[in-house]
């Protein structure tokens, strides 16, 4: 694979920025190293138990002095020989180029880090480049934290495309966007996770404006869907899977909005294979080939969905989990590798294959002994009531190693005011077992520091 066209951009102006300028000084910090080619490492903000060592490992890893960056506030460069053998995993020996590091989302304390070479990040920047078909036509802005896996995408393939993206928070309303809309006449192509729904469609963006609408980091249900193509007309949606381990990006939808179906992921970005478990031997295939890897269906069976399995010459080489006491190979850049979710392919036409992902395989939560599946908790609240959003979790019950699984769903307009319909579907599901859900409507999702 050639990487001319992205070398080319490193020596653009830096070509990302956020609204909050406490971020300026971490930010230009991290642009600069991005495109001298030194070793970087993206932290939380929020320090975990462990970070120590993690910088210690990479630390020893990289060949050159290693940026620890949050992109916000700390910016501190490390340059350790020999650590102490207690401060770092076990490690091979150093890489002989530049190390690209970050921190998963995480759903604990103490998130995994994953750990790239430097020319994965240069070909997965070039390969969303070109999939995404960025262009000047648009004003690009961007709502997801920067120092996550698709936040930290769009800030690599925007710089090394030298096309500006604006960062900002997302408040209720959408402020940071006003000055963007009131500077410059083009039409908004805008970075957004599923949960953001909710404030772009009480925002004060003119219908008309919003172009396009990038969404990665979550599904995307089909109500809401629906409803931001009601509240946009000439809204076109690019829909997208991946994994922080996978450079992230692994396959796109676009199409009118309004031509959306929930889990519609679409096709591999080049780089790309991707399988189904028990598939027939893929053959080697890419985007733009007639056909996905393995065996095509000729139907959208959505009973058929089984594992997915990945391949990426975009992936990570190493990652640290917690208690961050060895650095991990991963086999995912020449092996097809299982992903945790399950899909399958659809029909759609003479030589043209979609995926379809239907979520998690290991949703599962006990409780009270009972095993439940948050993806089938999921389907029942969306069969009972259509709602924009819904968040399943759990939080602590009053006994020791009990869970209580919490359902926070965001409406398609007015709250209604009692959950007994979700309930009753519920207990159809699971019995008695349904009183034990706290179930809740919500403007917002409760959100992690990655905004999921």
């Amino acid at each position: 694979m050639t990487l001319t066209p992205a070398t080319r951009a490193l020596d653009h102006t830096p070509a990302v920025r956020h609204t909050d300028p406490a971020t300026t000084g971490a930010l230009t910090t991290y642009l600069r190293a991005l495109g001298e080619g030194r070793s970087i490492v993206v932290r939380p903000r929020a320090a975990f138990e462990g970070l120590k060592r993690v910088t210690a490992t990479l630390t020893a890893l990289a060949p050159d002095p290693l940026l620890v960056t949050d992109l916000h506030e700390n910016a501190d460069l490390h340059s350790v020989t020999d650590p102490p053998s207690d401060s770092a995993a076990v490690l091979p020996d150093p890489e002989p180029e530049a190390v690209f590091a970050y921190h998963t989302s995480g759903s604990t304390g103490s998130p995994k880090c994953v750990v790239y070479r430097r020319e994965q990040v240069l070909s997965h920047a070039q390969a969303v480049s070109d999939v995404l078909e960025l262009g000047r036509e648009f004003v690009w802005a961007a709502l997801p934290p920067m120092r996550f896996a698709y936040g930290l995408s769009i800030v690599n393939s925007h710089h090394f495309a030298g096309l500006p993206v604006t960062f900002t928070d997302a408040d209720w309303g959408l402020p940071g966007l006003e000055p963007l809309l009131a500077d410059d006449d083009k039409p908004l192509a805008l970075y957004a996770l599923p949960q953001h729904t909710p404030l772009l469609l009480a925002s004060t963006i003119p219908g008309d404006r919003l172009g396009r609408l990038l969404i990665a980091g979550g599904r995307l249900s089909g109500t809401s869907a629906t409803a931001l193509a009601r509240r946009f007309p000439r809204l076109q949606l690019t829909n997208m899977y991946g994994q922080a381990e996978m450079g992230p990006r692994l396959a796109t939808w676009h199409g009118p909005a309004g031509d959306f179906t929930e889990g519609l992921i679409g096709r591999p970005i080049p780089g790309v294979t991707l399988a189904l478990a028990d598939d027939a031997p893929p053959a080697d295939t890419r985007a733009g080939d007639a056909n996905s890897a393995g065996e095509p269906t000729s139907r959208d069976d959505r009973s058929d969905s089984r594992p997915i399995l990945a391949r990426s010459e975009h992936a990570m080489t190493y990652c640290l989990r917690a208690p961050y006491e060895a650095l991990e190979p991963f086999a995912g850049r020449t092996e097809l590798v299982p992903t945790g979710d399950l899909g399958h392919r659809i029909d759609a036409g003479p030589h043209t294959t979609l995926w379809h992902h239907a979520g998690r395989a290991d949703n599962v939560v006990n409780v009270a002994g009972t095993k439940v599946d948050a993806r089938r908790v999921a389907a029942i609240v969306h069969e009972a009531v259509a709602p924009l959003l819904i968040g399943v979790s759990t939080r602590p019950g009053r006994l020791g190693g009990d869970v209580v699984p919490v359902v926070e769903l965001v409406p398609d307009g007015p709250a209604p005011r009692s959950t007994a319909p979700i309930r009753r579907a519920l207990h159809a599901e699971f019995g008695s077992l349904a009183a034990l859900f706290d179930i809740k409507y919500v403007d917002r999702l409760t959100a992690k520091e990655s905004g999921k």
